[in-house]
């Protein structure tokens, strides 16, 4: 242990000395905190004892009868007193650290020897100058020693001073004061008693405390003692931690030698700022530099040590290494979901999504100081279903990706290109003017022109309107296109009246709610039985002449056919309200809407409850043109309506892209046969598909509605072919709801 006399040092050097020595030696680790509080103590101690000598030559000097003599021998005897404490304790630990406790030991009684021979010299006996020494020897002995340092002091004591009153018997014929020695072997033995109270209470202290210290090392945690930046004591996980030995922390200089170069300045001025602003704790996450030089992430939280100040700081070190890889792979893993759900899964391309971000701040920044130009064009391939229809999905898909590869070879790191449908794609160019862009389409025809034409429509932002006008006119300008032929490019170089584009009516049509249904009558040709009706959505005060269909393209561009679809679906089932609840009602819906989860299956019977319709009489009809984007998902969808009561129809059926792929798919209850069947059915070709399509129905239990039907002609040849149900302006014009159950009844 460490002797009194290391107060003589810094208090630096007893901390880092006294520390780096215990943390080294025994090989066993061992509480930083034992070797700080005795070296306390030791200070103390040895601070008092100072003060009682000085005390001494005081008394010496200013008593009645004054004794120079004596006192310049008290003032040596002191001196002695100090070296018969130090010398030894210093040779022992240049010599070997385990002869450090027994060289002190007898070093402690030496100087003790000494002290008493100067309360001796010093006749008046200063009662007080040696209580204190004894006192404070004593409690050194119990501190340093514990039971055995204070029996042996007590011992000594009683010989030292039977043999001092021997000699003032021998040589004064003084009788032996026996109950004077006795009285201040007590008062030593109560000092003894009290000291070794308070060491027992620090030693319970200091084992917690080292339970603490293993726990947090048996958790891999480093803990890590610091004075004045430099490191006195760091546990095993630290070491460990750092891949340095102990003697090699305590070597270093300073403990930001451990981090990175370049973080260092900003590391010692982080810390100085937090610590003079009196934080208690302060926490950081920084890196480590191992001795092999490898990189460890760590994170740090540090206060300053109890009872002591800023310069002695304890920190505990973290090894966070796994959880910032953990947190790297979570953000690329996020980064690479935010790409994903940003880009066209087949095409690589963005899709509609990005797309609206992107336009809405290129709308921003072209619209700035600088008032840039921004121009959007609208691309749709040219009869690319009927090629989807004849070569198949894989070689559709090729030929997509083959195209979007091709057109992306001119463009610029500043273009967007963006995936709207099937076949549909849109081109941002923010900060270019429009024959820029027909120069840049006309590149975009070159690479594609030997794979498949397409047709375009460009527009150019007036620098006021919104993103949904600027898509208006763009998508007004493609259809202009498609209507001139194959091939074509349209542009609309500035704004117009919005009240005929789409991106106006539609928006007004869904907030409104400006769909109208009107109900067609569906009945069996044989007796002209009405069985039930097809609700037909209108957009209600739309001056544009444009078609349904066209209608619905525009919303499936702009990105609301879901909402649209729903809608006509409501419209077509409150109509149905003033209709015979036993009437059949066909309701269209597209095969995209069917399968959104937003109006799934559940909503369809809270619409059906609302209403007071049974889901039995309800049949929905997909369009047989329709292009399912997962085919086992429209399976568990389909299924999931027929156990509910749902039937399905299959719509349009021979109208220019039928497959045996879709009856497959699809297992419907009833077929619908298109009109240009139904109008030829006279020629052999009409009327052999409408055979065999009777000899299907009849093996699957489907049954067949004959659309179109506008003759009586038409009718019979359509019951000669084994047709029972048939629809069209022959059987009923459409009408709403109202004016069909004065005139209608269902048998």
């Amino acid at each position: 242990m460490r002797p009194a006399a290391a107060c003589l040092h810094t208090p630096t050097q007893i901390c880092g000395d006294d520390v780096r020595r215990e943390h080294r030696g025994g090989g066993a680790e061992v509480s930083g905190e034992t070797a700080l509080q005795r070296v306390q103590l030791t200070r103390l101690i040895g601070g008092v004892r100072w003060a009682g000598v000085a005390l001494g030559v005081v008394q010496a000097f200013t008593v009645t009868d004054p004794r120079p003599v004596y006192g310049t021998a008290g003032v040596l005897l002191a001196a002695c007193a100090m070296a018969a404490y130090n010398v030894p304790a210093a040779l022992a630990r240049r010599l070997s650290p385990r002869w450090v406790e027994r060289v002190a030991l007898v070093a402690l009684v030496g100087d003790f020897l000494v002290v008493t021979t100067w309360t001796y010299l010093t006749s008046n006996d200063p009662f007080s100058t040696s209580y204190a020494v004894y006192g404070l020897v004593a409690i050194e002995a119990a501190v340093l020693y514990t039971w055995r340092g204070t029996l042996g002091f007590a011992l000594a004591f009683c010989g030292a001073y039977g043999v001092f009153h021997w000699i003032r018997f021998a040589a004064f014929g003084y009788p032996p004061l026996f109950a004077s020695v006795l009285y201040r072997v007590g008062i030593i033995l109560l000092t003894a008693t009290f000291a070794g109270g308070l060491v027992a209470a620090s030693e319970r202290r200091r084992q917690r405390y080292q339970m603490l210290l293993q726990a947090v090392s048996d958790l891999g945690e480093g803990l890590v003692i610091t004075e004045s930046g430099r490191l006195i004591y760091g546990n095993a996980a630290y070491q460990r931690l750092t891949g340095y030995s102990a003697d090699e922390l305590t070597a270093l200089t300073s403990l930001i030698e451990l981090a990175p170069e370049e973080h260092r300045a900003a590391l010692v001025e982080g810390l100085r700022r937090r610590l003079a602003g009196g934080d208690r704790e302060t926490r950081y996450e920084g890196q480590l530099v191992r001795k092999d030089g490898a990189i460890v992430d760590v994170e740090t939280a540090i206060r300053p040590l109890a009872a002591e100040s800023q310069n002695r700081l304890i920190a505990v070190v973290r090894d966070i290494t796994e959880r910032k890889r953990s947190e790297e792979a979570l953000r690329e893993s996020e980064r690479k979901e935010y790409a994903a759900a940003r880009t066209d899964p087949l095409t690589g391309v963005a899709n509609r999504r990005a797309w609206d971000e992107e336009l809405t701040r290129a709308l921003v920044h072209c619209g700035g100081d600088d008032e840039l130009p921004l121009t959007v064009v609208l691309i749709e391939l040219d009869n690319f279903r009927a090629y989807h229809e004849d070569w198949g999905h894989v070689r559709g898909d090729e030929l997509l990706r083959e195209i979007t590869a091709r057109w992306r070879e001119p463009m610029s790191e500043t273009h967007l290109l963006a995936r709207f449908g099937s076949d549909e794609f849109a081109l941002l160019m923010p900060g270019f003017e429009v024959d820029e862009a027909q120069s840049l389409v006309q590149r975009m025809r070159s690479e594609s022109a030997a794979l498949h034409g397409f047709s375009a429509g460009i527009a150019r932002w007036d620098g006021v309107e919104s993103a949904d006008l600027l898509m208006a006119r763009a998508d007004a300008a493609l259809h202009n296109s498609k209507r001139a032929g194959k091939g074509k490019l349209t542009v609309v170089a500035g704004s117009h009246q919005p009240a005929e584009s789409w991106s106006y009516l539609i928006p007004r049509l869904l907030a409104r709610h400006e769909v109208r249904t009107v109900y067609q009558p569906i009945r069996r040709l044989e007796r002209f039985e009405l069985i039930g009706y097809e609700a037909l959505a209108r957009p209600a005060g739309f001056s544009n002449k444009s078609s349904v269909k066209d209608l619905f393209d525009a919303a499936k561009r702009l990105g609301v056919a879901r909402d649209l679809d729903w809608l006509c679906r409501r419209s077509a089932v409150h109509g149905a309200i003033r209709l015979s609840p036993s009437a059949l009602l066909f309701i269209n819906v597209s095969v995209h809407a069917l399968l959104d989860p937003l109006h799934d299956v559940d909503q369809m019977l809270l619409l059906m409850r609302w209403a007071g319709r049974d889901p039995r009489t309800v049949i929905l009809e997909i369009s047989e043109g329709d292009q399912a984007p997962d085919l086992d998902r429209l399976r568990t969808v389909v299924g999931a309506h027929r156990a509910e009561g749902f039937r399905f129809a299959l719509d349009d059926f021979g109208g220019g892209h039928s497959t045996l792929e879709s009856l497959t798919h699809a297992k419907p209850d009833y077929i619908k046969i298109a009109p240009n069947l139904t109008a030829h059915l006279e020629a052999d070709g009409p009327r052999i598909a409408v055979q065999a399509l009777v000899t299907f129905a009849r093996s699957t239990g489907a049954q067949l509605i004959a659309v179109g039907l506008e003759t009586k002609a038409q009718i019979r040849l359509a019951m000669e072919l084994g047709v029972e149900l048939g629809q069209g302006h022959g059987m009923g014009s459409p009408r709403p709801a109202g004016q069909l159950t004065a005139v209608e009844s269902v048998a």
